[in-house]
């Protein structure tokens, strides 16, 4: 398969940016708030995290690409892209609510819908590419397990 090098820009564009958008609300929260927090026992340590996210958004990238460079149905793929774009936008909410306004109960109701919202995209990746789909399976069981997170957190710091 040929990829087109636009395609591979722009899905290049779209999470890296909202990498550095989620880090730095990220880094903004991370010594002031995140650190007096009660957390679950089982949470990883800090560094665990940015590991895991750079894999994640390196499949994200993988698997968009691969969307982007399907000749599928043209609505479908507008419905892939449209769902791809609102997660990574969800992303960037979710640790704007969480990290830098310190709302948590916001924080767990944008995860949810954002835990819904990747379903959905993965639920049309699947009609469209398998390997799209299974490329974001990790990243799906790791939002899972940060709402977890966010749930217990919630109520640790009631």
């Amino acid at each position: 398969m040929c990829y087109k090098w636009s395609n591979i820009l722009y899905s290049f564009l779209l999470v890296v940016i909202t990498a550095i958008i989620a880090k730095y609300f990220t880094a903004q929260g991370m010594s002031a708030f995140y650190e007096i927090l009660d957390i679950p026992p089982i949470t990883p340590e800090n560094h665990y995290f940015s590991y895991a996210w750079r894999g994640l958004y390196f499949l994200l990238f993988i698997s968009f690409c691969l969307i982007l460079e399907s000749n599928k149905d043209k609505e479908l793929l507008l419905d892939a892209r449209l769902l791809f774009v609102c997660q990574l936008f969800m992303q960037i909410l979710w640790t704007f609510s969480f990290f830098y306004m310190e709302q948590l109960i916001a924080s767990v109701i944008v995860i949810i819908l954002l835990d819904i919202v990747v379903a959905l995209m993965m639920h049309t990746f699947f009609f469209i590419s398998k390997w799209a789909f299974a490329l974001t399976v990790p990243y799906l069981a790791w939002l899972l397990f940060a709402t977890y997170l966010n749930i217990a957190i919630l109520f640790l710091n009631f």
